[in-house]
Formats: structure tokens, C-alpha cells, sequence
């Protein structure tokens, strides 16, 4: 039993360093968007649905919450919907 949770322990930390192996990339994008004022919806939305997927294993808060400050800018309501979201995955 011990020997499985050391195996499930080992699983989920190469999980976390694959994934953060995106993080790069992934700055790099949510920078874009802010940067050159990307005001369409679905392309902001596809970002923060793979950023929000990222932050229930524990990785990318900071550019969700980094580029959903922008989204309210543009779509106010929904970036609600996304904070609620976020909020719920995290209680």
C-alpha cells in the first residue's frame, strides 16, 4: 500500500513538471493578449479555459488572474463567470 502512494506521489509530480514545461508559452500568450489589447472574446476565453484547467493542478494562477483583470475590461459579466469558477475549483 505504501509502495502504491509512493508511486501516485511520483505520478502526480511528473504531471506538475510536464505540464509546467507550458508555463513559458503560456506567458508568452497571455502577455500578447494584454499587450496588443486582444478584445475578442472566444480567443481570450480559449486562453483562460487551457490557464483555469492549469490551476487546478496547482500551476498558473498568476496569469489566470493576470489576464482575467484584463477580460473585465472587456466582458465584465463573464469574466465573473470565470472568477466563480475559479473560486469554486479551489474551495
Amino acid at each position: 500500500m505504501a509502495n502504491d502512494f509512493k508511486e501516485l506521489v511520483q505520478f502526480i509530480k511528473s504531471s506538475q513538471d510536464s505540464l509546467r514545461s507550458f508555463l513559458p508559452m503560456l506567458e508568452e500568450e497571455t502577455g500578447r493578449l494584454i499587450k496588443e489589447g486582444v478584445q475578442d472574446s472566444p480567443a481570450i476565453e480559449r486562453h483562460l479555459d487551457t490557464l483555469l484547467s492549469l490551476t487546478s493542478a496547482g500551476l498558473a494562477d498568476d496569469l489566470f488572474i493576470r489576464l482575467l483583470e484584463y477580460y473585465k475590461t472587456i466582458d465584465p459579466a463573464a469574466a465573473r463567470d470565470y472568477w466563480d469558477i475559479y473560486e469554486e475549483q479551489n474551495e
